[in-house]
């Protein structure tokens, strides 16, 4: 005979409605003591007749939820965390398990699964670390032993600094009022660092420029400063950190304070952008998380799809901006931008130049860059006399040209060391070979296939209807007289 389980309120309600139904109490004290209607209790009564005990176990009891997963796709996942994506977050892990591997699962099922296999995210809190702790080290002490997973989460689990607290403060009301500019230098991709020159808007969270560069240097800020301001303006504040490429530091006294801007100080100026500096990280706080996040997101995905290449790297960081934007940033509205307008590339390239005084040597010739330059203007050459003091100004796009102080323009061109060739004693290459004139093949939709296509058609058991309306769809006659096919 079967045993019959009950809960402990089937049980009160079985053992109620049988002593209603032996006569030892009445329907209305019963309705009473479970809380239910006489109708319900009448149901009850009905349904102990017909069915006996049976009739008070849950029609659910026993079943598997619907909404339950099964074992293999729990193990699947675990497998893709802990493999392929390996070092995401659990948010961003979720963003690609939805779109990228097409599993369907909300974010705090994934952490429910996560927690209970003890699996840990990088950005796990401190009080995160010392429950897994205390969970593994009591799960230790009564099996034994522990899994070589749970063994790798314990002593991946360290001791957390206490991070020092500070206090808000309320972004700016405008986009474009100030943009944050900043450096990272680690392991984005590969086995060598690299920089990570970035820009951040501190009223919608746009990340409004990056470049990736070997070294932190001008050209990398260069190439943040374009993407502003060929993508959104010129802002109306840079706010950045003490470094010799934003602050100049020379000496009071010195021959050069007269201009004591930098480079990119210059270009500032130009376009009527406020430069700031600080030496306190937490004033652009804005940035230095913004680095912190990339470090989570960037590298792991720079890792998932095998990008070692500084060019590749900036390529797609392109599209990795736009998505973090999509993501995670507001909407710059027009009425609340403060951004001036948008630059030609050609504007861009006359104000991010880079700028050195030099004087005439007495080849008539100026030296930089370890190369020497002749003034030309027009195309014919320009003799200066020795010791005439210059500016020669790289453009953004790596132009040369040479100023004077009366503000003569003079493009300047590359001498070489040596001739490429000696006309007496080399002798004279010969002409190259004059290439063959390669047939010309009629493209796929060219009209002369029209009857390879109808023949083809033909071969497909097409009727000539319908073959007649193909070939007039694909070679259209461009006149309006209609030519049998």
């Amino acid at each position: 005979m079967k045993k019959v389980v009950l809960t402990m309120k089937e049980e009160e309600r079985y053992r109620v409605i049988k002593a209603v139904v032996n006569g030892k109490t009445s329907v209305q004290r019963a309705a009473v003591k479970l809380k239910r209607s006489e109708r319900t209790i009448y149901r009850l009564i009905k349904l102990y007749k017909q069915q006996g005990k049976d009739g008070f176990i849950h029609g659910n009891a026993g079943r598997e939820p619907a909404n339950k997963r099964n074992a293999q796709l729990e193990r699947r996942i675990i497998h893709l965390y802990t493999n392929k994506y390996a070092g995401f977050n659990i948010a961003h892990f979720h963003e690609f398990l939805t779109t990228a591997e097409q599993i369907a699962i909300s974010e705090s099922s994934l952490r429910l699964l996560f927690r209970h296999h003890h699996i840990l995210s990088p950005k796990a809190h401190k009080a995160t670390k010392r429950r897994v702790k205390r969970e593994l080290k009591e799960k230790e002490k009564k099996a034994k032993l522990l899994s070589k997973r749970d063994e790798a989460t314990l002593s991946a689990i360290e001791v957390v600094e206490n991070i020092k607290a500070h206090p808000e403060r309320p972004r700016k009301h405008y986009s474009g009022e100030q943009v944050q500019m900043d450096a990272s230098w680690e392991y984005w991709f590969g086995t060598q660092k690299t920089t990570l020159h970035a820009a951040i808007d501190d009223q919608s969270g746009n990340v409004v420029g990056g470049y990736f560069a070997k070294q932190e240097t001008l050209s990398g800020y260069y190439h943040v400063f374009a993407q502003v301001l060929r993508d959104y303006g010129a802002p109306a504040e840079f706010l950045t950190d003490r470094r010799t490429v934003f602050n100049s530091n020379k000496k009071e006294g010195s021959p050069s304070t007269e201009n004591p801007l930098t480079r990119f100080g210059y270009a500032c100026q130009t376009l009527g952008t406020e430069l700031s500096v600080t030496s306190i990280p937490q004033a652009k706080g804005r940035i230095e998380r913004l680095l912190e996040t990339f470090q989570d997101r960037l590298t792991s995905e720079l890792r998932l799809h095998n990008i070692t290449t500084i060019a590749d790297a900036n390529r797609f960081l392109v599209g990795f901006i736009k998505r973090y934007n999509d993501r995670f940033a507001s909407t710059i509205k027009s009425s609340m931008s403060v951004f001036d307008k948008q630059l030609t590339p050609k504007e861009i390239d006359n104000i991010l130049i880079i700028a050195n005084e030099r004087s005439i040597g007495h080849g008539h010739c100026v030296r930089f860059d370890n190369k020497r330059y002749l003034p030309h203007r027009n195309g014919e050459l320009v003799y200066l006399p020795p010791h005439t003091k210059v500016l020669v100004i790289k453009s953004f796009t790596g132009r040369l040209y040479m100023t004077t102080d009366d503000d003569q323009v003079y493009d300047l061109f590359c001498v070489p060391k040596e001739q490429f060739m000696s006309a007496k004693f080399d002798l004279t290459p010969a002409a190259a070979p004059t290439p063959k004139r390669t047939k010309k093949i009629p493209a796929i939709t060219h009209p002369w296939r029209r009857a390879n296509y109808r023949d083809y058609l033909d071969s497909l058991g097409i009727n000539s209807t319908r073959v007649k309306q193909l070939v007039a769809e694909r070679y259209p006659y461009k006149n309006s007289q209609a030519i049998q096919v």
